[in-house]
């Protein structure tokens, strides 16, 4: 099945002042990857789907997922292809944002094999429209179940130690009201592994308070890691998984990274970084 997503590559400027606090705090704290952010992010997963107790033996579907997200305009593809099961219809679901949702159905021909691709933007024929107001870049699960609703294969895209899923982003920060002409960049680069996700967080930044002690915060938990600005008030440091559970914050890896933000030593909000 051929993918005929379009990436496109831009240079990211710095962060302008938010128009007001309300809209800084919602792009950060949405809880989700994709949507209204501000710069770029790509998702892909290319893995084999989950045979379940009810799926025929020598049965098998490949998942391939890529998404770009770009300042908030999101394009996706989603493709499925399927072998060795029954003649008939099966159907589609996904998980996305906590609910589950039914994208479409595909058949299956009399020698074993089906595909269906779904797609924000449609281009070849066959492809299938994902419905209204779905968010691709946080899928959480995908389903195909028999004409008798019997689900056969799953696959679970937040399993950290799934190989094939691959995330990259960069991000323009959000300043805080304390600092509105400070301005930073969020680089986060991870790769799922059978150990779990590697990679790393990059922050960069300029235009915040001198010798300032710096405390990361990601997803609203704290890291270990503790940055620090220069005389300059600017600053530059990374950090990366850590631990068995190659974690980056207490119940989070690079993988399910949605927010970072910055504090003072007062607790003032300095930037956040939404994912």
């Amino acid at each position: 099945m051929k993918m005929n997503l379009k990436f496109v590559t831009t240079t990211f400027l710095a962060a302008a002042c938010c128009a007001s606090l309300n809209f800084s705090i919602a792009r950060a704290d949405d809880g989700q990857r994709g949507g209204d952010i501000d710069g770029s992010e790509h998702l892909e997963a290319d893995l084999q789907m989950t045979p379940t107790a009810a799926a025929p033996t020598g049965s098998s579907i490949e998942l391939s997922l890529k998404v770009d997200d770009e300042d908030g305009a999101t394009e996706a593809e989603l493709a499925l292809h399927a072998s060795g099961l029954p003649s008939g219809v099966y159907s589609v679901s996904a998980s996305s944002d906590g609910s589950t949702v039914a994208l479409g159905t595909f058949t299956v021909n009399s020698q074993g094999e089906g595909e269906i691709e779904f797609a924000t933007n449609p281009e070849d024929d066959g492809q299938v429209v994902f419905p209204a107001n779905f968010n691709p870049a946080n899928i959480a699960t995908v389903s195909v179940a028999n004409a008798s609703n019997v689900v056969l294969f799953t696959a679970d895209l937040t399993n950290v130690k799934a190989t094939g899923l691959s995330l990259n982003a960069t991000v323009n920060g959000q300043p805080g009201t304390g600092v509105p002409n400070a301005s930073g960049t969020a680089t986060l680069t991870a790769n799922s592994s059978k150990r779990g996700p590697n990679g790393q967080v990059q922050l960069m930044g300029s235009g915040f308070p001198m010798r300032t002690q710096l405390t990361t915060l990601v997803n609203n938990s704290v890291v270990s890691k503790k940055g620090k600005t220069d005389n300059n008030g600017a600053f530059n440091f990374n950090f990366g998984p850590k631990g068995k559970a190659s974690t980056v914050a207490p119940g989070v890896t690079l993988l399910q990274v949605t927010s970072i933000t910055l504090k003072d030593p007062s607790g003032n909000v300095l930037m956040t970084f939404s994912f």
